[in-house]
């Protein structure tokens, strides 16, 4: 192994004994009652369920098609007009990057270079013969830093697609809103979840890409440029790396950015209140037993009939009002109003009596 194929490398979201879908390794196989091969795809269905019911009781999602069935698009990776450039995003030890011959104890250099593992065989091997060019000790160390920081944000600024894409604008919104109200755990909870559905390759690609940007951005890190501090640069060229949707403005998009940035490290992790959920779920699977049985889910609070009655006269008196107010209305055509006494009539027939 090279030096810069550092040790950070991880299984994001790992879990020994749920198995976590997108894992490789053994399958479920006990010689009693186990989950065996056959049944993965099941245990696959309870995560993503399970993800999906948990966003739900954190976050109002109006629409689900998009994140049940995300559309897959294609990205154009091509670095020159008229080029064809094969990309694989398989972690491979590659030889242009077992002779960069970087320091092994750098951190800044080490998440830099797992981000370029990521990257087509070409950039990294532009990299690698402008790196052995630089003679000069002195300098040797900020040079490579700065030249293997513009080609990261170089490809990073290619026509592609971001890494978190528009399909979930919706649960997006859904963490704004939470950090809005200042209810950053829940935000947290649901960025966990949300990256949960995301591939497991770009789960991890945006693992490295936020870890490199958290280390680029310090205050006493590598000085991108003079003019800017460093957190200011990063955020200038990587965030349209991470996130860009027309739906959100610069402001809402950059404050997502950050948060990932500042939670980077907790991100990754299965959120416990889903482990359990998944947990009691398998358990059930592993007895026979069917798993949709019990939901493990309350989506409302059970009330008195007495409390139901009061609830529903006091529904009732503002739909009145509602309708009055309605009716006596000066900026409203007749034609408007009529079709609305309609659907008062259709489903709200109380509410004119």
């Amino acid at each position: 192994m090279a030096v810069l194929l550092t040790p950070r490398f991880r299984s994001l979201g790992d879990q020994s004994e749920l198995r976590d879908p997108g894992q490789s390794g053994p399958s479920f196989v006990s010689p009693r009652g186990g989950l065996c091969r056959k049944r993965r795809a099941e245990v696959d269905d309870i995560w993503k369920q399970q993800t999906l019911l948990r966003i739900l009781q954190l976050i109002h999602l109006p629409f689900l098609e998009n994140i049940l069935e995300p559309p897959v698009k294609p990205q154009n990776l091509q670095l020159i007009k008229g080029e064809d450039v094969v990309i694989s995003n398989t972690c491979l030890e590659r030889e242009d990057i077992s002779n960069l011959c970087l320091p092994e104890a750098d951190n800044w250099l080490n998440a830099a270079i797992e981000c370029l593992e990521y990257f087509p065989d070409q950039l990294v091997a532009a990299v690698s013969q402008q790196t052995l060019q630089s003679t000069d000790e002195e300098t040797k160390l900020n040079n490579q830093k700065k030249m293997v920081f513009d080609v990261i944000v170089k490809y990073y600024n290619q026509e592609r697609d971001c890494l978190l894409t528009e399909e979930y604008f919706d649960v997006y919104s859904g963490i704004l809103e939470l950090l809005e109200h200042g209810k950053r755990a829940e935000a947290l909870e649901a960025t966990q979840l949300c990256l949960r559905l995301l591939l497991p390759n770009i789960r991890e690609e945006l693992s490295r890409l936020l870890t490199f940007m958290v280390i680029a951005s310090e205050p006493n890190a590598y000085r991108l440029q003079k003019q800017y501090d460093n957190r200011t640069v990063v955020l200038r060229s990587l965030t349209k790396a991470v996130l860009q949707t027309r739906s959100l403005q610069k402001v809402q998009t950059e404050q997502l950015v950050l948060f990932l940035l500042e939670h980077h490290s907790e991100l990754f992790k299965t959120p416990v209140t889903l482990l359990d959920l998944v947990s009691k779920k398998i358990k059930r699977l592993v007895h026979g037993e069917d798993p949709d049985a019990v939901s493990g889910f309350t989506f409302c609070q059970r009330v008195t009939k007495k409390e139901f009655e009061k609830q529903k006269e006091c529904t009732i008196h503002y739909l009145r009002q509602l309708a009055h107010e309605m009716n006596s209305s000066s900026n409203m055509s007749q034609k408007r109003k009529r079709k609305l006494v309609k659907d008062f009539e259709k489903h709200h027939p109380e509410a004119l009596h």
